[in-house]
């Protein structure tokens, strides 16, 4: 099923979380089990024995570094992971209360029952892959390239990832309406480059991707042989579909991806492929405006299907319909391959997660609106809400100061940003309208019954969009997750409800804390929308140029400081930052953090705060910083640091905050860092 692209997430790929918060503050240490109550501002964390003018990241973090040794099923553990952990126990006990309450609501009988569903084992061990017979079936009766079409309409209704994705979006030139996109897709390495890099450490990836496609052969019964002959097809199939597409460096440039076109036209293009019969299978509209984003990966593809085996073709499928269903639906011998390519080698996790956690992670993901109006009524009361609101409107007023006193934007150009961020919709905590499951059927003891009625509810749903308006109160993140992001083609800013807690921010906590931390990234969301991408929409979400082009000219000569800066970052022995893919995620750290400054500054000369007294050991500008620096103590095995970046837009959190308050002159004087040191820049990237 096609997702939308949300290019402005505010964290990493591996801190990316669906989770719930709960009632308390305080969760015990995944170390040693010692207690530990979340703060914003944490002097514990501090490690004084390092110069804050040497490497302020190790300053402000190396005491939680120290406290939090990476556990043995994590790939990433940081301040994001704290609050994870504590909102998924909270979920879990919201999940197990549904199972067995009396009289249970609808929803609760469907996350109630799912859970338990894939908390059964032993179910699902004795069931083996018999569940899937009946689309294996399907992929042994296909017998020629006229079948095709309607056979990946089908599995793709089911969840299964093959060959492309189509689904619902704005559109570029008038996002008040859903057209569909169609995407590429079909590839079981996270990007491009892991097929085509030709480096060793890749082509050990790729030789460990095509054992494990052979391992889950085998585990559905195919003979060694003949599962090592399989995967290799697929490995060759899926190389072509990567060598014809665009590199994630590419894909950010929304123009690279805008290729507006019709169903007719593009059926006419697909000589070997059905576009009719796949989009009857599907749901698909059958005619009407879409955007093909990547023209040169169909050409391709529409070639590939014509010349490549049947037989091939065949594992492919199967390949992918087991992927799809490995990790919670299958027998426990298929989740643990999957765990040990995808968490184990690509991003070195030593031990699997709790079942628990995986399967809460799943009904979050599956029906998070059931799951978050619950979790809002027990967590999430309306002055949390209004406190949020506050700051975000007070960062957006600090926007609009610091658009109005750049000195190499033009009135003209200076205008529009106005009148763009006067647009921003603010979204807080939870939609105002909750998603209905009432056609979704849960059977308790049938997990891949219910993963494919799933699938083919969030499908029927997000195609019953295409050619109607968009519903900008519609959220792409669930109330509990644990992140925020900037919607470009909607223009609004969204933090959900899970987020919204310690040790990210607090009312019991003060402003300079407050604002470093989570008015930091409010700031970070909202210069999203100026950002090398998100620049190129206008105040309502359609991409149309706003700039003159002097102004564009002028920015991006001063954005080529911060890809050089970032370029420079050896992230692991041998692998750079990539300064072109990280630079909306760097150019939004730098901005959100002055923003927050702007504001926090404003608000403390307008309550005479004494910027003198000590609390905790540091004045308020110090802690200002420091809380910054905070959100991002973390730690990441290098294997996980690889894949980031190779992949991750965002950059590693150390860089998140060395990289940028060495972009921040006001950093080192509250430090009073000298000249020399290494957190000062003598010429330091400005953009906003």
């Amino acid at each position: 099923m096609f997702r939308k692209l949300i290019p402005a997430l505010l964290l990493t790929s591996f801190a990316l979380v669906l989770t719930a918060t709960g009632m308390a503050q305080t969760v015990k240490s995944h170390a040693a089990g010692a207690g530990a109550t979340l703060r914003v501002f944490d002097p514990s964390l501090i490690d004084v024995s390092v110069s804050p003018c040497d490497n302020f990241y190790q300053f402000a973090c190396r005491g939680w570094i120290k406290r939090n040794p990476l556990p043995a099923d994590q790939s990433y553990y940081g301040r994001f992971s704290e609050l994870y952990d504590l909102n998924r126990a909270h979920l879990r006990q919201i999940l197990e209360q549904s199972e067995n309450a009396p009289n249970r609501t609808p929803n609760q009988q469907k996350i109630g029952d799912e859970y338990a569903s894939c908390m059964d084992t032993s179910a699902l061990d004795a069931k083996g892959i018999a569940p899937l017979q009946p689309m294996l079936d399907q992929i042994a009766a296909f017998d020629s390239i006229g079948q095709l079409p309607a056979l990946v309409g089908a599995l793709q209704r089911k969840g299964v990832g093959i060959f492309f994705e189509m689904g619902s979006s704005p559109d570029y030139a008038d996002s008040s309406r859903m057209i569909a996109f169609y995407d590429t897709g079909g590839k079981g390495l996270p990007e491009r480059g892991f097929y085509t890099r030709d480096d060793a450490k890749s082509a050990e990836i790729r030789r460990e991707y095509l054992a494990h496609i052979a391992k889950m052969f085998t585990l559905a019964g195919e003979p060694a042989d003949k599962a090592a002959q399989d995967a290799a097809a697929v490995m060759a199939f899926e190389t072509k579909l990567a060598e014809a597409s665009l590199t994630a460096t590419e894909e950010r440039d929304p123009q690279a991806v805008n290729h507006p076109s019709d169903v007719a036209t593009l059926s006419r293009q697909m000589t070997h492929f059905s576009l009719s019969d796949y989009l009857k299978a599907d749901g698909g509209p059958a005619n009407g405006k879409i955007n093909v984003t990547q023209p040169k990966f169909y050409a391709a593809l529409n070639d590939l299907v014509a010349s490549t085996p049947i037989e091939t073709l065949r594992a492919y499928m199967r390949w992918h319909l087991l992927h799809s269903y490995a990790s919670t639906s299958l027998p426990q011998s298929f989740g643990q391959e999957n765990w040990h390519f995808y968490a184990h080698i690509l991003n070195g996790a030593e031990q699997q997660q709790d079942r628990w956690k995986t399967c809460t992670s799943r009904v979050d993901h599956e029906m998070g609106d059931a799951l978050g109006q619950v979790y809002v009524a027990r967590y999430f009361p309306p002055e949390d809400k209004q406190r949020t609101l506050d700051l975000t409107l007070a960062i957006e007023q600090a926007m609009s100061r610091d658009i109005d006193s750049l000195d190499w934007m033009s009135a003209q150009t200076k205008a529009q940003a106005r009148i763009k961020l006067h647009g921003v919709m603010n979204k807080v905590g939870y939609p105002d309208k909750w998603k209905s499951y009432a056609t979704l059927t849960i059977v308790k003891g049938d997990a891949v019954g219910n993963q494919m009625r799933v699938s083919e509810y969030k499908s029927a749903r997000d195609l019953a969009k295409i050619g109607k308006p968009v519903d900008r109160s519609e959220w792409e993140m669930t109330p509990p997750t644990v992140n925020a992001y900037y919607d470009p083609q909607e223009n609004n800013v969204n933090f959900p409800a899970g987020y919204l807690q310690p040790p990210f921010f607090s009312a019991k906590e003060d402003d300079a804390a407050n604002y470093g931390d989570m008015g930091s990234t409010i700031g970070h969301e909202l210069t999203h929308g100026f950002d090398d991408e998100g620049r190129q929409f206008d105040s309502t979400g359609n991409l149309k140029d706003w700039w003159t082009k002097g102004d564009e000219a002028k920015f991006n000569d001063r954005v080529e400081c911060m890809v050089k800066q970032y370029d420079a970052i050896e992230a692991v022995p041998g692998v750079h930052l990539n300064g072109k893919l990280t630079l909306g995620e760097n150019l939004a750290d730098l901005g959100g953090l002055k923003l927050a400054l702007l504001a926090w500054v404003l608000k403390a000369q307008e309550e005479h705060v004494d910027m003198a007294a000590k609390m905790d050991g540091y004045n308020p500008e110090q802690r200002f910083w420091i809380a910054y620096a905070q959100q991002w103590c973390s730690e990441t095995r290098p294997e996980a640091l690889r894949t980031q970046a190779q992949t991750d837009p965002h950059s590693p959190d150390e860089y998140r905050t060395n990289a940028v308050l060495v972009d921040m002159p006001q950093f080192a004087k509250s430090f009073s860092c000298k000249p020399t040191d290494k957190m000062v820049s003598l010429k330091p990237c400005q953009i906003w």
